[in-house]
């Protein structure tokens, strides 16, 4: 049974290539995949706060430390905490863990804060790393900074000017896309959208062609960009509006085929792959088909998901982990949701 697949994938799989195994997608090219580099200053600041597996914290303890710097776009940065706490005094803190109404919570450098610290599983079983969490002001306060930003900035037609418009393209992992104005403003027809811009409380993914309301502001350069962006009448945007989801029934097993904790992302390797919807498995396999033919390697009908999909963001899975999860459909294809451990 070649469960939707394509006339080419199904052909290699009877002929052997790649066979046995859940699913196995054929080699359809020899080029060889070139492997990005790993930088490895980054390797090593994440080391550095890495601790054994059974290192006892005390994370309803809070803390008092300072700012030393973070990066608004990229959302994390770290703090400078009391001396021996961690190696190098710095600790790293996500935009997640930071006590905020704001649509994009972020730190200023130098600021002073009130903080806990957690241990994030690494390696089930051996190592974790220590995070900053439930970051707030001294005495709890929550922190509030995106109206300060806001109101040094220029509007065009007014700070509570509305526009619409449709989503041209947007990279959920880089963090910037493009909106097309649905009537062109100054002689501009599309304005850049900037991750902390987007309405929602996540990194909220949004497919092209989406319909979107906003404001337009602009910078010193005189470089028009949207802020504020929501649905049309204001609505906040959600991971199920951005990518237009439909959620499947039923919870599903497999284990972790690969997963990047930097890059936020993975892929699930199914038990038994026709169990999942038959839309989902089509979805799945003309996937595995594309990356078998851009990398020329055999690939697995595997399923994608994102850290934001994971029931515990902190997780950092290792290869072969068995997890559960749920499967939807979007604008981008098939994805897994809830994944957590099984």
């Amino acid at each position: 049974l070649c469960h939707g697949s394509s006339l080419s994938v199904c052909a290699a799989s009877t002929m052997g290539f790649g066979g046995g195994g859940k699913g196995a997608v054929a080699k359809r090219a020899t080029k060889r995949p070139v492997q990005k580099t790993i930088k490895k200053e980054s390797r090593a600041q994440e080391e550095d706060n890495t601790v054994d597996a059974n290192f006892d914290v005390d994370e309803t303890e809070r803390r008092i430390g300072k700012v030393a710097y973070f990066d608004r776009r990229r959302g994390f940065g770290f703090l400078e905490v009391e001396d021996g706490l961690v190696p190098e005094n710095k600790l790293m803190v996500h935009w997640s863990e930071i006590t905020s109404d704001d649509r994009w919570p972020f730190l200023n450098s130098g600021m002073e804060v009130e903080y806990s610290i957690k241990k994030v599983l690494v390696r089930q079983g051996k190592a974790g790393l220590l995070r900053a969490s439930n970051v707030s002001l001294p005495g709890g306060d929550a922190i509030a900074l995106q109206e300060e930003v806001e109101d040094k900035r220029e509007y065009i037609g007014g700070k509570e000017m509305r526009y619409t418009g449709s989503i041209k393209w947007y990279h959920t992992t880089q963090g910037y896309g493009f909106i097309t104005l649905d009537k062109p403003q100054s002689g501009v027809t599309e304005v850049k959208v900037n991750r902390e811009e987007v309405s929602g409380g996540h990194a909220i993914p949004l497919h092209s062609g989406l319909q979107v309301e906003f404001g337009l502001s602009k910078n010193k350069m005189g470089t028009i960009a949207a802020y504020q962006v929501t649905l049309p009448g204001g609505e906040m945007l959600t991971r199920e509006t951005g990518e237009a989801r439909e959620a499947f029934p039923g919870v599903f097993t497999g284990e972790i085929d690969w997963y990047d904790f930097r890059g936020a992302q993975g892929w699930i390797l199914p038990d038994d792959f026709e169990t999942l919807p038959a839309q989902v498995q089509e979805s799945v396999t003309e996937q595995a088909q594309r990356r078998a033919d851009r990398t020329g390697k055999e690939t697995m009908e595997t399923l994608h998901f994102r850290r934001l999909d994971m029931v515990d963001h902190t997780v950092k899975f290792s290869k072969g982990v068995a997890i559960k999860f749920s499967v939807y459909m979007s604008a981008k294809g098939a994805g897994a949701f809830d994944v957590q451990l099984a």
